[in-house]
């Protein structure tokens, strides 16, 4: 069983394999899974960089508490969808 993480984090993919053999950044396209939902990935981690400052990176961040909550909704919900759509061949977790 493969184990992936859906994490937000800047300048690097949105799925991450943490297993010390397969150990970093999985691209979308590498996955069995619709393009519906890699589609809904791609615009998540979007709105994600979107954030970034790289004037000064540690003023990055949501412009609001709210949309930083949506975000980590939305999250959660992608990493049960990609769960659902890898099936048992895989561990999917959500870290916020």
């Amino acid at each position: 069983m493969i184990k992936l993480r859906l994490t937000s984090e800047y300048l690097a993919g949105p799925i991450f394999c943490p297993d010390p053999d397969r150990m970093g950044h999985i691209d979308i396209e590498d996955l069995p899974i619709s393009q519906e939902l890699r589609a809904k990935i791609s615009k998540w981690d979007g709105e994600y960089q979107a954030t970034f400052n790289s004037d000064y990176p540690p003023d990055s961040g949501f412009t609001t508490p709210e949309a930083e909550l949506r975000h980590k909704a939305e999250g959660m919900q992608l990493a049960k969808s990609i769960q659902q759509e890898l099936e048992s061949d895989y561990t999917v977790e959500y870290c916020p």
